[in-house]
């Protein structure tokens, strides 16, 4: 490698290293390794209010990014104080929409738990 390419290589690592600085710039050399929160038009926050929405008085345990059958999904778990169900909600990542809302009782997810660490 010759002096010239080297130092176009050097200034090129510099340019991306700056560019990096800026909050939420993610730099990637293939798509194989771009995170699936760059695809998702839905911010966390705005996931959450449409899925208490669906649960009037509930409070959010938590909630994740995750891929479901080549579908962007959030997924939102809310717990409802006073029965202390818990309503799993998926909203989907790119349009906002909620796709379902599934309600469990605690017992309900320890079986849940219980058997899929049996199945491992």
């Amino acid at each position: 490698m010759s002096v010239a390419q080297k130092l176009g290589s050097a200034l090129l690592v510099g340019i991306a290293l700056a560019a990096s600085d800026f909050q939420g710039t993610t730099l990637a050399i293939d798509s194989s390794q771009t995170s699936p929160s760059l695809h998702a038009r839905i911010t966390r926050a705005q996931a959450e209010r449409a899925a208490l929405a669906k649960v009037p008085g509930g409070k959010v345990k938590s909630a994740k990014l995750a891929q479901e059958n080549g579908q962007l999904i959030w997924s939102i778990d809310i717990v409802t104080p006073l029965t202390k169900k818990i309503a799993a909600v998926q909203v989907d990542a790119r349009s906002g929409k909620v796709l379902s809302k599934l309600t469990q009782s605690p017992g309900d997810r320890a079986e849940e738990s219980v058997g899929a660490q049996k199945k491992k």
